[in-house]
C-alpha cells in the first residue's frame, strides 16, 4: 500500500468510529479533533463521516 492509501484507510476507519458513537458524542469528538489537528482536518473528517453515512444508508 502507498502512503496515500494508508492515510485514506485510516480516515475511513476513523469516520466509521465517529459514526459508531452515540449521536450526542459525535460533535464533541469532531471538535476535539479540530483542536488537536486543526479545522481543515476536522472538516475533512466531517465530510468523510457524511460520505460513510450515505454509503451505509444506501446499503439498507
Amino acid at each position: 500500500m502507498t502512503p496515500q492509501q494508508i492515510e485514506r484507510r485510516r480516515r475511513e476507519c476513523e469516520a466509521r468510529h465517529i459514526l459508531s458513537l452515540p449521536y450526542g458524542q459525535r460533535k464533541p469528538e469532531l471538535d476535539a479533533i479540530g483542536r488537536r489537528r486543526g479545522k481543515a482536518a476536522q472538516r475533512y473528517l466531517e465530510e468523510e463521516v457524511i460520505r460513510q453515512f450515505r454509503l451505509k444508508k444506501e446499503e439498507v
